[in-house]
């Protein structure tokens, strides 16, 4: 699978410098600017990814239990890894190319991914998509991360999804949910210490959620059915399950059933 992926890197690659080589006369006129001796884009220093997906489910279909519910799950998860990242090197030196593992948003892939299995794999993999199977509002666990679900404490996740990191470049993040709650910064600081010295993460997010009323303007945290200040239903939510905030009615069903069944964290 990774060398098919690395083969369509390969033709994109060439497809993008056929491109630049119309320079100033291409659609990627800007791309092939030249002002210091060499184009603002330098293929030669081009990372190319395979994104991640579904390391949870993988490991439960082989283990019988998820990343967080036994060392053997996690140490299985792991050895997953640590063979892709070594693959990945394996390619690189064949072709000349950088592949990178990275923790890519899958806002759909998730989503994608677990609508193909039981489609075309059922019903085995209805044992193992998470969310509804009745609704259609099914997902996998994104990337190497744990289950949003898991009912484990913030410095566990932050400790078991950091292990992963060290194969992972880019942009590399757990995630931890807030919904409405303000912990303080006092905490949140402490917090941060203890997962500095007691981790291996690179970079941990505080996420909160938000509405905002659509009739008086206004934005509240957590999300709600209504306004708490005009009392107007007509309202937006706004959160992150990905990289970034966004508004949920957005969303497809997958990414709606794993806010629905996202741990809030609180004992930090």
């Amino acid at each position: 699978m990774m060398t098919v992926a690395a083969q369509a890197h390969i033709q994109k690659k060439d497809f993008l410098e056929k491109l630049l080589s119309y320079a100033e006369q291409g659609p990627l006129a800007v791309l092939a600017m030249n002002t210091d001796g060499s184009p603002l884009l330098r293929m030669n220093r081009a990372y190319y990814i395979f994104g991640l997906v579904g390391l949870n489910e993988l490991v439960r279909i082989f283990k019988g239990s998820e990343l967080h519910e036994s060392q053997e799950a996690l140490d299985f998860g792991l050895k997953v890894i640590g063979f892709l990242h070594k693959e990945a090197g394996q390619l690189s030196a064949e072709s000349g190319m950088k592949f990178v593992l990275e923790q890519s948003p899958a806002e759909t892939t998730a989503y994608r991914f677990a609508r193909l299995d039981l489609k075309y794999f059922s019903p085995e993999a209805g044992r193992y998509v998470l969310g509804d199977i009745a609704e259609g509002s099914i997902y996998y666990t994104n990337s190497t991360r744990l289950n949003t679900a898991a009912d484990i404490t913030p410095l566990q996740r932050v400790q078991e999804e950091g292990k992963f990191h060290q194969f992972l470049a880019g942009e590399v993040i757990t995630h931890l949910q807030l919904g409405d709650i303000h912990p303080g910064a006092e905490v949140l600081g402490r917090f941060v210490k203890r997962a500095f010295n007691e981790s291996a993460s690179r970079q941990i997010d505080f996420t909160p959620e938000f509405t905002s009323c659509l009739t008086c303007g206004k934005t509240v945290r957590g999300l709600q059915g209504k306004c708490d200040y005009c009392g107007s239903s007509d309202v937006e939510g706004i959160a992150k399950l990905t990289k970034y905030l966004s508004k949920i009615s957005g969303w497809n069903k997958g990414k709606l059933a794993e806010l629905r069944n996202r741990k809030i964290s609180r004992d930090f």
